[in-house]
């Protein structure tokens, strides 16, 4: 038989009890050197315990400090046109919500373009060995989601772009799947299927994906394009990186690129969770790019966290790691690399 929950609670209160007496009774015997050298090795385990809490937090205040060094970010005007893209859904919200809300205010024409659909998050699935169909419902969840969280930034349908390419499939389409097509060991599609996509049916290679998003640019013409950093260490937002700046290029308007980072490296943005008055600071991936920081008003920090748990099937699974970029500054480089790249620029810090 086992001993009633009371039974357990009383044993363990007396245990404390006559531990903590004889700790006391120890003290008072110890010299002062002995007492010194107790209260160090007790400190030393609580520091061990909670060491992680206190890096973050000993990180955070350097950051704060580091921050308001950086030069501001151009705020758009009436006449400009802002262009976002993002990898997955989720994260034209992470990284740019605060620039989406300043844009609009300032009368601004903004487009976001979701260059995949988000199919390839397997947990997000809410089974742990989905079947392509699972990960097909899931996409349509997702956009569904980045139409709700990008409603509360003040878009409207024609503001959204859905190109439908393969998650965890950009880089292959860039480097080994130009021109052969390319299929989705998640969904089992070899082609543009989700209703809304700007072109179903096309097929899911490097080239149609460029082709959908040049004409994307060659439409909306914007003066400023948001994109991923090439030094982002997830391989969608690497290879969106490098769509942008081939189409940038040829066009002769890479001046119009501006860069974020989601995927900065080991445990970025610290602290995790929700710390609205803290500043984002530069991730140790792209330590060395020129950054320029936006101040976002109290106002646009609620609704960028509104829009962040707009997106519920991600926030279930990785919400401390998205409301740590809700923050009060974002973030923008105008080089997608240092000038000067040394080795450990490109190595996953």
């Amino acid at each position: 038989m086992n001993p009633s929950p009371r039974w357990i609670w009383l044993a363990a209160l007396l245990v404390v009890f006559v531990g903590l007496g004889e700790a006391l009774r120890l003290w008072w015997r110890l010299d002062l050197l002995e007492r010194l050298l107790a209260t160090l090795l007790a400190l030393a385990v609580w520091a061990f315990i909670n060491g992680r809490w206190i890096f973050a937090h000993l990180h955070a205040l350097r950051a704060a400090l580091l921050s308001r060094r950086l030069p501001a970010l151009a705020e758009l005007g009436g006449n400009d046109r802002l262009l976002v893209l993002a990898p997955h859904p989720d994260d034209e919200t992470l990284a740019a919500a605060g620039q989406i809300l300043q844009a609009r205010e300032a009368g601004a024409a903004v487009r976001v373009v979701w260059l995949t659909a988000g199919d390839a998050f397997d947990l997000a699935s809410g089974r742990p060995v989905p079947k392509p169909e699972a990960m097909r419902e899931l996409a349509r969840k997702r956009m569904e989601e980045a139409r709700a969280a990008t409603n509360l930034l003040g878009l409207q349908e024609e503001d959204r772009v859905f190109l439908g390419y393969p998650d965890q499939g950009l880089l292959r389409l860039f480097l080994t799947h130009y021109y052969l097509p390319y299929t989705s060991p998640h969904t089992r599609l070899s082609a543009v299927s989700y209703p809304g996509s700007l072109r179903p049916g096309a097929a899911y290679t490097g080239r149609e994906l460029e082709a959908d998003l040049e004409s994307v640019v060659r439409g909306f013409d914007p003066t400023r394009i948001l994109a991923p950093s090439p030094l982002d260490a997830h391989p969608d937002h690497q290879a969106t990186a490098y769509f942008a700046m081939r189409i940038m290029g040829k066009l002769g308007r890479e001046e119009q690129l501006r860069y974020y980072i989601i995927h900065g490296g080991y445990e970025y943005p610290l602290p995790k969770g929700l710390h609205p008055r803290l500043p984002l600071y530069p991730a140790p991936r792209g330590r060395r790019l020129p950054w320029h920081r936006l101040d976002l008003r109290d106002a646009w920090i609620q609704r960028k966290l509104d829009a962040t748990r707009a997106h519920a099937s991600q926030l279930r699974l990785i919400g401390n790691f998205m409301l740590a970029f809700v923050r009060r500054t974002e973030l923008a480089s105008p080089l997608p690399i240092p000038v000067r790249v040394l080795p450990e620029d490109l190595e996953g810090s």
